[in-house]
């Protein structure tokens, strides 16, 4: 039967909880927290059996270089990587190091978009999650849980037990507070990519902690239209879903190789005029997870023969949202290992592309000549030479659909499959302009008729 809530008395026993079910349900390995090198962030044990295990003949060439020194020149050559300003542990843990030798280790496998290859999938399953418990980041400073991949550290956790009076805001004062935030560990971008605050009822996550600055997003499911989380009938943890769901295997790395990236920022100086760029990490919070799933899951089964509309309040990172849907819409298979869409069009109804949305999307990691952004250097016959390329992913104005109709190579797009994202539903992406899209993807004739749109306009009017 499962442990109730209630059954719950200190914080040992909510941390017992959680380790005995990422262990038993998730296939973790329970880690002694002697096992964590402070200075590295890193089970160097851990790491080091995953290279043996996945990549057996590059660390052969690399002893007959390095010799009795090979496994501290890799650990230090990967940490180096990690703190180097222009990658960072996201860069790292997703395209790996390669050493002057020439030498390359990959630090996590993906896992593939289609069944077809038999050693992608073997390499996937060799991924080796595992937590410790009381972690000590520091010599008076311990952490609750940590949570790694491949023997790095990539989530810290702080838990707190209502049953013993206290809570999530507890656990967020104690990371402003009582954490030091430069620590290896705890460092933006290149120490966990998440510091969770989390209860019995509610979680909360950070990924720039600076001492009492630090700002903590929820990460709640949501409750009747609100803030919060259902209650959980079975077992009254309403936070269940960390373990049962974000802190799976596949989870994770769906996170990691599709979520996670690093945004640059520009900043003008209104009295210098210089630009100033800055680089924050940036992580979904769960209703950008579930929407985005949601449409993925959907599509797979239904290809494109579904409209959805997913609404976002101000403020909740709609063009986060429009770019992870974008960039993994381009690349879903179905479950016979075809390729859902051939391009993705994101749409816009202003008279240029959102420069945010722009940067998102480009912003996104992606190879290159995959997104094409019709900014205000490009014209309609540029938007119809990108529809009959292989570009999977165009960014584009609606208005620019009006003037491409008769363009000739749009007569050779009925075999493609289009996944459309208007970027707002608003009346301006209806009526005219809208048939004008479905007009040139489909190389069909819209209906002269007046459409619903049209008849509620004359209605109004």
């Amino acid at each position: 039967m499962p442990i109730k809530a209630d059954q719950l008395k200190e914080k040992e026993d909510y941390q017992k909880l959680i380790l005995e079910h990422l262990r038993d349900d998730d296939g973790y390995r329970i880690r002694p927290a002697d096992k964590f090198s402070p200075g590295l962030a890193m089970d160097t044990e851990m790491l080091l059996e995953f290279l043996e295990n996945t990549q057996a003949d590059t660390m052969e060439s690399l002893r007959a270089i390095y010799k009795e020194r090979t496994e501290e020149t890799i650990i230090n050559y990967i940490n180096a990587e990690i703190n180097k300003p222009s990658r960072g542990l996201i860069d790292v843990i997703k395209h790996g190091v390669e050493f002057d030798s020439g030498y390359e280790l990959r630090l996590m496998y993906r896992k593939p978009d289609s069944t077809k290859n038999p050693v992608a999938i073997e390499h996937y399953n060799r991924n080796i999650f595992s937590v410790m418990e009381e972690v000590y980041h520091k010599t008076d400073e311990r952490i609750d849980l940590v949570l790694f991949l491949n023997g790095i550290a990539i989530f810290a956790v702080e838990l707190k037990c209502n049953t013993s009076g206290q809570n999530y805001e507890d656990a967020i004062k104690q990371y402003k507070n009582e954490r030091d935030c430069t620590t290896r560990l705890l460092k933006e971008k290149v120490g966990v990519f998440a510091a969770f605050a989390m209860d019995l009822n509610e979680v909360y996550f950070c990924t720039k902690l600076i001492g009492k600055d630090s700002f903590f997003n929820p990460f709640n499911i949501g409750y009747k239209f609100g803030k919060g989380n259902p209650h959980n009938d079975q077992s009254g943890i309403n936070v269940s879903y960390m373990w049962e769901d974000i802190w799976t295997k596949d989870k994770i790395l769906f996170l990691i190789e599709r979520f996670i990236y690093i945004k640059t920022k520009e900043r003008k100086n209104s009295d210098t005029g210089k630009v100033r760029r800055t680089k924050e990490l940036i992580f979904p919070r769960f209703h950008q997870l579930r929407a985005v799933e949601k449409v993925m899951n959907d599509v797979i089964l239904n290809h494109s023969s579904c409209n959805y509309l997913i609404e976002h309040s101000a403020g909740s990172g709609k063009t986060e949202t429009i770019s992870w849907l974008a960039h993994i819409l381009s690349t879903v298979h179905d479950a016979n290992n075809n390729n859902v869409f051939d391009t993705v069009l994101v749409i816009t109804d202003r008279i240029v592309v959102d420069r945010q949305l722009q940067e998102a999307i480009m912003g996104m990691e992606h190879k290159s000549g995959q997104v094409k952004v019709m900014d205000d250097k490009c014209d309609s016959n540029d938007l119809a030479i990108a529809l009959h390329g292989n570009t999977k992913i165009i960014v584009t104005t609606i208005h620019k659909f009006y003037y491409i109709l008769d363009n000739k190579l749009l007569t050779n797009l009925k075999d493609k499959t289009f996944a459309v994202l208007l970027a707002e539903a608003h009346s301006s992406t209806g009526a005219t302009f809208m048939q004008s899209v479905t007009k040139a993807l489909t190389n069909k004739k819209t209906d002269e008729a007046k459409n619903g749109e049209d008849k509620i306009r004359e209605n109004i009017q």
